[in-house]
């Protein structure tokens, strides 16, 4: 898989399978391009998006920031950058 907006491959990959299982999408459903609310989450998915990221990448994302404008490859390129500056 090609790097988007700065994402590591398999955290783009990663994070896209999450967003799928907790909305419940098809295993084929684009997601890198779009936001959470063009996926129409409901606000307890994105709970659930936001705990499955904080507990599969230890990387906490604000849930300002996934209710925001960032796709889901831009909130991987955020978990990415995040670790770096962790370690």
């Amino acid at each position: 898989m090609n790097k988007i907006a700065g994402a590591e491959p398999t955290t783009l990959s990663w994070l896209q399978t999450t967003v799928r299982e907790v909305l419940q999408l098809a295993e084929d459903e684009e997601v890198a391009a779009r936001t959470l609310r063009d996926l129409a989450a409901t606000s307890l998915q994105t709970v659930g998006v936001q705990y499955r990221i904080l507990r599969e990448s230890s990387v906490q994302v604000e849930m300002s920031e996934l209710i925001g404008d960032a796709s889901i490859a831009e909130l991987a390129a955020l978990i990415d950058g995040r670790r770096q500056s962790a370690a």
